[in-house]
């Protein structure tokens, strides 16, 4: 019994001793300092350095490899693909932590919007002045006073949602680094660009709010000019001439980056006039005073001129969320994770003067 023990035990040696040289030769190649390390000198490495506690292995033990060094982990952070992976054979990617996402929109329309809330119902509800008849005048003592009629209207826009949905798998959720982070960044802005999307340009058709652009919701630019500066004051000073307060300019960052390139009929030198500032240590140009925003929510060619401060609110009923269902559908079945972003949203515009939307015709 013990002569077959030590024959056994003889075997096993020798069977460990053809793995190691088959190991060795497959990595006789050297590695250079600062080449990449490929998986399997590393757990060759690994195994010869812990050659004694495999010999002792006993049922229940567990042994780990580093394959990386802690100075090596710290430096894989700052490795690229072409650098680190230049062969088919390589088994260990590292990559960096996360998930890069596209970009955001630098401004959203609501920025422009003073906000509010409204109680649990399905609509804002207002009262506008719609016209006055009548007037103050003099009178004489004891003679009859004028009398003035003051025409209100009852008005409300509905409370409309806004809403997605994803569906991952649970491993994806669970696995990877920063999943639920790149989630609850993302879903929000895309929900954002389709905000941006109905306060601008949203036909008022259920579930679809009135937007900006929508029809009875603005006045039509009247200016003659051609050249941007010159349809831009014309309808800040056509805004005014309704007593509206001209407070912020909407452009496309292509109409915006325009304007300071006009070089005047001879081409020759950048002409401004003197009404417009460019203040460029704040990244801002202002026209007559008046700010001018730019945002790819805007129509590239339209410029809207408003009383953002007045003429509208922008009214959250459900403010928006995203919120994870691991039971819906089958997702059970499937080991599915539902996300959802939604919110709900009213737009009152209180009248059709407060903003004066325009084409460009440009020159510049």
């Amino acid at each position: 019994m013990k002569a077959a023990a030590v024959l056994r035990d003889e075997a096993d040696k020798k069977n460990q001793k053809a793995l190691d040289d088959m190991i060795a030769k497959q990595n006789e190649k050297k590695v250079e300092k600062g080449k990449p390390v490929h998986f399997g000198s590393k757990l060759y490495e690994g195994i010869k350095a812990q050659e004694d506690k495999f010999a002792n292995m006993k049922k229940g033990d567990r042994i780990t490899i580093a394959l990386l060094s802690p100075e090596e982990q710290k430096a894989a952070a700052d490795m690229d693909f072409a650098t680190n992976f230049p062969t088919a054979d390589v088994s260990v990617a590292f990559l960096k932590p996360g998930i890069i996402e596209l970009p955001k929109r630098k401004l959203h329309i609501r920025q422009l919007l003073q906000g509010g809330g409204m109680d649990n119902k399905s609509t804002f509800n207002f009262v506008k002045e719609t016209t006055t008849t009548g007037a103050p005048l003099p009178a004489a003592e004891g003679a009859l006073k004028e009398e003035i009629a003051l025409n209100l209207l009852e008005a409300s826009v509905p409370a409309e949602w806004i809403a997605a949905f994803i569906r991952i798998s649970r491993n994806m959720l669970d696995d990877v680094t920063g999943m639920t982070t790149f989630l609850n960044s993302r879903l929000p802005e895309l929900l954002l660009r389709a905000e941006d999307n109905q306060l601008l340009n949203g036909n008022g058709t259920s579930p679809n709010l009135s937007g900006i652009t929508d029809a009875g919701n603005f006045t039509a630019a009247t200016g003659t000019g051609t050249i941007d500066w010159e349809q831009i004051i014309e309808s800040i000073s056509q805004l005014e001439g309704y007593d509206r307060e001209a407070n912020g300019i909407l452009v496309h960052p292509s109409n915006y980056w325009k304007m300071p390139l006009y070089k005047g009929t001879d081409n020759s030198m950048y002409s401004q006039p003197a009404v417009v500032n460019i203040t460029m240590n704040e990244g801002i140009i202002r026209i007559g005073g008046v700010p001018v925003f730019r945002s790819t929510a805007a129509t590239p060619g339209q410029f809207i001129v408003g009383d953002w401060n007045q003429g509208a609110n922008f009214i959250t009923r459900e403010p928006a969320r995203v919120e994870f269902f691991y039971e819906d559908g089958i997702n059970v079945r499937e080991n599915k994770v539902t996300v959802r972003i939604e919110e709900r949203v009213a737009f009152p515009i209180y009248g059709d003067n407060y903003f004066i939307v325009g084409t460009f015709g440009n020159n510049s």
